[in-house]
This record gives structure tokens, C-alpha cells and sequence, in this order.
């Protein structure tokens, strides 16, 4: 009995997530209520909150399936990454890229940075950074294994290194989040390039142009 009550909770669950995610799309966050949540998923809004505080945890809730998901992805990459070291590390953030607007809009994602940004210290703005944190952990991952390949410099930190190439992909999807007609191939065009550039000096010496 208590598994059945637990299928059905886990179930209630999944149906809010996937009301919200669909009305977050198509009319906006700021626009969806709870009470429409609720109409949707066909629970009562008094169940909606059981499962999520407020409109900005569903929100958190979306990121981080987003994440745990894209994570996924990382690590079965990482586990044989390709040969080419510049690749592999740019086929590891653009896997973070394709799948960002799976679960979110660019419409959700500029909500979901907005509120990190200005409420940094809010359950929704710990929570985001910790997301950011784990992928930034996950490109140092990339990065050690390729050290292990005698392909980046013994010297370089890679935990650094990653958490660099973290925040040049990171500040680039900032920017095509914001500019709603940018499209997922001119932002990886850029990161390539800039990938690129600072790929250069992880590189062992005998490696570099």
C-alpha cells in the first residue's frame, strides 16, 4: 500500500511539472497561476502546493530535471570522449546547450536568472548556483581525463580550467537567452571560437601552434 501512495504522489508530481512546463511555454511564467497549474494537471491547487512551495520552486524543479538530465549526458560522454581534446571539450557544452530548451524557453530560463541573480541567497537562488556548480565540476571532470591522455599540460589545474570553460559557456547561453532570435548555431559558433582561443594554453607545449 505505502508503494502504491508513493507511485501516485510521484505521479501527481510528474503531471504538476508537465502543466507547468507547458504553460510556462505557451503563455509565459508571469502570465501561469497556480490555479491554472492545478486546472491543467487536474489536482487541486492546495495539491499543487503539498508538492512545491511556490510558482518559482516549479521553476527550480524544471532547471533541475534540465540538469540532471544534461548531466547524464555529460557523463556517458566523459566515459569515452572523443580523441580530438578541443572537441571533446566543446561536445561536452554544446550537449549542455542542445538540451536547454528541452524543458525551458528562453522566456523561463531569463526568470530563472533574473531571480538568481537578484535573490542569491533565496532557496531558488542556491539551488540554481549548486546546479551551476555541478556542471562546472563535470567539465573538470572532462578535463582530468584528458590530462590522464597526456593531452592538457600535467601543470594545469583542471577543477580552474573547468570552471573557466564553465563560464565562457555559461556567459554566452546568458546572451543568447537574452536575445530571442539568436539561434543554438550562432551561440555555438562563438563558443567554439572562444573555446578555442583559450584552449590554447591548457595544451601541453609540444601541442601548441
Amino acid at each position: 500500500m505505502a508503494g502504491l501512495r508513493e507511485r501516485q504522489k510521484a505521479g501527481r508530481r510528474k503531471s504538476i511539472l508537465d502543466a507547468a512546463q507547458d504553460l510556462f511555454q505557451r503563455e509565459g511564467y508571469d502570465e501561469t497561476s497556480i490555479e491554472r497549474i492545478a486546472e491543467m494537471a487536474e489536482v487541486a491547487a492546495g495539491t499543487v502546493y503539498n508538492h512545491f512551495q511556490s510558482k518559482g520552486d516549479l521553476l527550480l524543479a524544471l532547471v533541475a530535471q534540465d540538469g540532471e538530465e544534461v548531466r547524464a549526458a555529460g557523463r556517458q560522454m566523459i566515459a569515452s570522449p572523443p580523441k580530438d581534446p578541443v572537441f571533446a571539450v566543446r561536445r561536452l557544452l554544446e550537449i549542455y546547450v542542445d538540451h536547454s530548451l528541452v524543458h525551458l524557453s528562453k522566456g523561463m530560463w531569463r526568470n530563472a536568472m533574473a531571480t538568481a541573480l537578484t535573490q542569491p541567497d533565496s532557496p531558488f537562488g542556491i539551488g540554481y548556483a549548486e546546479l551551476d556548480r555541478k556542471l562546472a565540476d563535470q567539465v573538470g571532470d572532462l578535463l582530468r581525463v584528458l590530462q590522464k591522455r597526456g593531452q592538457i599540460a600535467r601543470q594545469i589545474d583542471c577543477q580552474v580550467a573547468g570552471d573557466v570553460l564553465f563560464e565562457i559557456c555559461n556567459s554566452l547561453f546568458m546572451g543568447f537567452v537574452a536575445r530571442e532570435k539568436m539561434s543554438l548555431a550562432e551561440l555555438k559558433r562563438e563558443m567554439a571560437r572562444q573555446i578555442r582561443l583559450v584552449f590554447t594554453g591548457l595544451l601541453p607545449a609540444k601541442d601548441r601552434d
